[in-house]
């Protein structure tokens, strides 16, 4: 069906185009006349040159009526008697754009007139589009050298039309009345094509290049002006896509995974119904990012099975780029999509387009979409609007986006929607990704796989004072008590259970603060806060996001919450898990109000308290002293785990977690000795680890257990406190590295 649709489109056009050019061929050649017997050499090479021309035209016009004659249905007199046209089908692209160009006429006489010019205007512009050989016709007729006609003639052409040769009664009583009724109809014909090409809708819609300045830089007058159609009109013409440096034409995404519960919504089924009638308004798509507004519009306009002409801007539309999107998405029988890409507010305020640049609105009124993200950068239009509201997608719907996209890992969609808030858009990428590695590796898809691909495509973002980490560390890392480590498992169950338990089971009752898990993990320096962070963020499969509090905090007001929210927006994006590392500062009391600068600083940790509520991923709080924290963040957190200084039996595992199987040990070296003598933390023992393999590796040596007792004193004098001593049995030499006091 759409190839005999195209088929019968194409072949109306250039039947109706060659047409035009014989005609046009038989006026010039006419015109044109015979040189006469004194001409200069030159004159008689260019008459030459052009009568060479016109039978190249001509040849090329019987060519084209030939091949397409039979398949052109219902002729009828064109005005040319001697000319048979033909009449072409109501939606084709010729037949609208004849009928929005000629303007409104009192009879039915002069309409069939105006309609008979604008649409000899419109094919003699066409006419260099059609073929190189009349491109280099209209060469030869233009004062400048152009290949496209003019105005001066086109009058001309169809000038010579209305002549008529009067009987002998009339030339001898010399009827002044029938002068006055031809020179009526050349000023109705004139007043037509200027209708045409300056003053009615192609022109406003931008599907005219109107040209108003010749090559030396003097303004043209109207009729000197060339005739060239938008490149859009002949690509329509011929039923060809808009070309590369016109607006493309966006048929749209049916069934968007994810997105079946918001075009079920009242207010998005009222915009696809709109869409699919045809009917004139303005659809305005708020909120989100450029790219979440994209998505959804593409899934409206595959689920109404309708395609948009796209129009991209970054700030304020002006009346020509409205002009020539509407333009083109009339003369494609599609709606308008005006797309604002900026993702703030813009710097130059709402658009401002004057009503009555917009008076042609009425003759080509079709549905207009409008995606940005504030509603100041959506352009003013005098139309019934329809308004949605772009949201993240909710937990029910990532599950059923994870679902469709990956069936085989169909048990952990709630997994996946639970960890990963991720747009449709993003998890095809990541699914091209993963059918990619997997047709690579020949293996099944693992959960572990996901995780790879979104961190892949995650957009980390650049933002000063935040670091982002990819985890290694696992649950083996980890050298806690019992109860620490059962409530960092429970908070990564929660995670994975949240759309079980808030979703299915109804527990979220429509609030948003109950999503997330906030936790704090308070004890002295060195037991492992910020490792047991990186080990949560590897059992989720995202990364860790480790924020500088220092770069945060700004002595200007207002500036810390919007660094902070910064932040958090970050990490919502990048799918991480974010990590406050000695929030003391940030997090700490509220004080009572004695001036100015303590009045802000509580409005700093008020809109932190509310913002930790709102947040819908994993936040954790690392502090030294818990009692620096406002008591009113203590209700916030899921979770409180304290890391205490490790004992006996764990020192000494940990000792064996810091020496690699590879490591060169004497036979001296007594870790369950270091383990009681020196009550150290898990930071302390991996510091001094890896000192005492490098005073071992420049002496050339195994790690001995001096080198080992060496460390130690240094971690002791790092931090500052009194160093126990060593075991009486050891005697041990001065070392030759002068920063080592061993006795």
């Amino acid at each position: 069906m759409a190839d005999t649709w195209l088929h019968t489109l194409t072949t109306h056009t250039q039947h109706a185009v060659a047409h035009a050019a014989g005609r046009l061929v038989r006026h010039l050649r006419d015109t044109l006349g015979e040189p006469d017997d004194d001409a200069r050499v030159g004159d008689a090479a260019a008459h030459a040159q052009r009568l060479a021309r016109l039978q190249a035209v001509q040849r090329w016009a019987e060519a084209q009526r030939a091949a397409h004659a039979p398949h052109v249905a219902h002729a009828v007199p064109s005005p040319d008697a001697d000319e048979p046209g033909a009449a072409w089908p109501a939606d084709h692209p010729l037949s609208r754009l004849v009928a929005l160009a000629t303007p409104m006429s009192a009879d039915a006489d002069s309409a069939r007139a105006a309609t008979t010019w604008a649409s000899d205007v419109l094919l003699l512009a066409v006419l260099p589009h059609a073929h190189e050989c009349c491109a280099a016709l209209m060469r030869l007729w233009h004062p400048e050298g152009h290949p496209w006609p003019t105005v001066t003639m086109a009058l001309s052409w169809l000038e010579a039309t209305l002549e008529t040769a009067p009987d002998a009664g009339d030339a001898a009583r010399a009827d002044h009345a029938r002068q006055a009724v031809q020179w009526a109809r050349r000023d109705m014909l004139r007043q037509t094509v200027r209708h045409v090409v300056e003053d009615g809708p192609l022109a406003r819609l931008g599907l005219w290049q109107a040209e108003t300045t010749s090559l030396r830089g003097s303004e043209l007058p109207w009729h000197s002006r060339d005739l060239r159609v938008d490149d859009t009109v002949w690509a329509a013409l011929c039923g060809r896509a808009p070309g590369a440096h016109q607006l493309p034409l966006d048929a749209g995404v049916p069934d968007v995974p994810g997105l079946a519960g918001w075009l079920a919504q009242p207010d998005t089924a009222a915009a696809l119904h709109a869409l699919r009638r045809g009917q004139p308004c303005q659809i305005v798509v708020l909120g989100g990012t450029a790219a979440m507004r994209r998505t959804r519009v593409q899934a409206l306009l595959g689920a109404a099975g309708v395609a948009a002409v796209r129009a991209t801007a970054s700030g304020p539309w002006s009346t020509d780029q409205l002009a020539r999107a509407l333009g083109q998405a009339w003369l494609y029988q599609a709606a308008c999509w005006l797309e604002d890409t900026h993702d703030e507010w813009p710097a130059g305020g709402a658009a401002e387009v004057p009503p009555e640049a917009w008076a042609l609105r009425a003759p080509v009124a079709l549905p207009q979409l409008c995606s940005a993200a504030h509603a100041g950068a959506v352009p003013p239009l005098d139309l019934p609007r329809l308004r949605l509201v772009v949201q993240p997608l909710t937990p029910v719907a990532r599950r059923e986006l994870w679902r469709t996209l990956l069936p085989q890992l169909g048990e952990q969609a709630a997994v996946l929607a639970a960890r990963y808030p991720i747009e449709p858009d993003e998890a095809r990428e990541v699914l091209r990704d993963l059918v990619l590695r997997q047709a690579l590796l020949q293996r099944a898809m693992v959960l572990d796989d996901v995780a790879d691909g979104v961190r892949q495509r995650a957009a980390a973002g650049q933002r000063a004072g935040v670091t982002r980490v990819q985890p290694h560390a696992d649950w083996s890392a980890l050298l806690l008590p019992q109860p620490a480590v059962h409530s960092l498992q429970a908070a990564v169950r929660r995670v994975s259970q949240q759309l079980t338990v808030l979703d299915d089971w109804g527990f979220a009752q429509g609030r948003g603060d109950r999503r997330g898990v906030r936790m704090l993990f308070h004890g002295t320096p060195g037991t492992g806060k910020t490792l047991a962070a990186e080990v949560m963020a590897r059992a989720l499969g995202v990364d860790l996001l480790v924020v500088d509090l220092a770069s945060l905090v700004s002595k200007w007001i207002g500036e810390t919450e919007k660094n902070l929210a910064a932040v958090f927006d970050l990490a919502e994006r990048s799918r991480a898990l974010l990590l406050f590392d000695e929030a003391d500062a940030l997090f700490g009391k509220r004080t009572d109000t004695q001036d100015a600068q303590d009045r802000y600083a509580n409005l700093e940790t008020a809109y932190l308290l509310q913002r930790l509520e709102r947040y819908e991923g994993v936040a954790v709080l690392t502090t030294n002293l818990r009692s620096q924290l406002d008591a009113a963040f203590s209700r916030r957190f899921e979770f409180i785990v304290e890391f205490p200084e490790p004992e006996g039996s764990v020192r000494h595992a940990l000792w064996r977690l810091h020496l690699p199987a590879e490591a060169p040990l004497a036979a001296d070296v007594d870790l369950a000795e270091l383990a009681d003598w020196y009550p150290l933390s898990g930071a302390q023992i991996k510091n001094a680890a890896l000192a005492a393999a490098f005073l071992a590796a420049a002496e050339g040596q195994p790690m001995a257990q001096r080198h080992f007792l060496a460390a130690v004193e240094r971690e002791y004098d790092k931090a500052g406190r009194a160093h126990p001593g060593f075991p009486a049995h050891h005697t041990l030499n001065p070392s030759a590295t002068d920063d080592w006091r061993i006795p």
